[in-house]
């Protein structure tokens, strides 16, 4: 795979783009795409490719090409032929807070939260608000009849397992199965740990991707409730957890990188190694930050 990466950046380099350049790279066009096909990948896109660069510019030490990289790259995401999320152009505030552009990576993060408020992902321009698997509503409803399957959601909340393993009908017209409720349906802030992907579902020539008894049409109906097991229940509590200690570990090490960075770890794979390890460093490092910020970071 890396070698295959290699030789597109090579063939792109040569024949259309510079990557090597400031100028080059903010002088590099938005694409246009023609539509990916079944499962293809955009390894051949040139935002894909910017992002390899990005990479090789930062170990390389040239933060300013780099950042150059990861800027047009999200310029370009929201043309692209592949929905791109938000994590994806988040990167750039990353390497923004590394080179200590800490005014201009809370811009960009401003910016990008704005502009992925209620949505999944960023496609063609528009956002993407449904969690259905590749395909808009008007693709569903045109060519597999507006039904969609919900998967064996194993990671999720009490309410989205209720919606667990059925088919639904997205726009509520075929009367056999029920209407898909809006909170699997949408990106909702108040799941957002939930994993709740949806696929179309072509009925009488798909098979769903669980098991389940009797008539399909009358298990979707069947009574709504939570059947997750007690592992099931007990994963999720944890990913909660791990999710919310590592968003508050990430909040102190960019605080005390910004303000600190004399005695900030040089990652924050760093430091999380150390706290996990509870290392006499780190308990120096949390009692030294304490004494600058001038509260216990953690207490609040």
């Amino acid at each position: 795979m890396l070698e295959f990466i290699k030789k597109v950046l090579t063939k792109i380099s040569s024949n259309k783009y510079d990557f090597e350049t400031l100028e080059g790279i903010q002088n590099i066009p938005i694409p246009k795409y023609k539509p990916l096909q079944g499962m293809s990948s955009p390894v051949n896109n040139v935002e894909y490719i910017l992002q390899k660069k990005a990479t090789e510019h930062k170990k390389n030490g040239r933060m300013d090409l780099a950042i150059a990289c990861l800027r047009k790259a999200n310029e370009i995401f929201p043309y692209s032929n592949f929905a791109w999320l938000e994590e994806d152009y988040m990167r750039l505030v990353e390497y923004l807070k590394s080179n200590r552009q800490f005014e201009e990576a809370r811009k960009e993060e401003q910016k990008i939260k704005e502009m992925f408020q209620y949505s999944r992902a960023i496609f063609e321009g528009k956002r993407i608000e449904t969690n259905i698997v590749g395909l808009s509503e008007k693709d569903v409803i045109d060519v597999f009849g507006g039904l969609v399957e919900s998967f064996d959601l194993k990671c999720c909340c009490e309410e989205c397992a209720k919606y667990a393993k059925r088919i639904f009908s997205i726009d509520g017209k075929d009367k056999r199965f029920p209407m898909l409720p809006d909170c699997i349906k949408y990106y909702n802030n108040n799941h957002k740990y939930c994993q709740t992907p949806l696929n179309a579902f072509l009925f009488g020539v798909d098979e769903p991707r669980w098991s389940y008894s009797g008539n399909l049409v009358d298990w979707s109906n069947r009574e709504y409730k939570d059947e997750r097991s007690k592992e099931q229940k007990e994963s999720f509590e944890n990913m909660i957890r791990e999710k919310e200690e590592t968003a508050k570990d990430k909040e102190f090490y960019d605080l005390i990188f910004e303000k600190f960075p004399e005695i900030a770890p040089k990652s924050f794979g760093g430091y999380r190694r150390m706290k996990a390890s509870n290392s006499e460093n780190y308990k120096k490092l949390l009692l030294k930050a304490e004494e600058l910020l001038g509260y216990n970071f953690y207490a609040n």
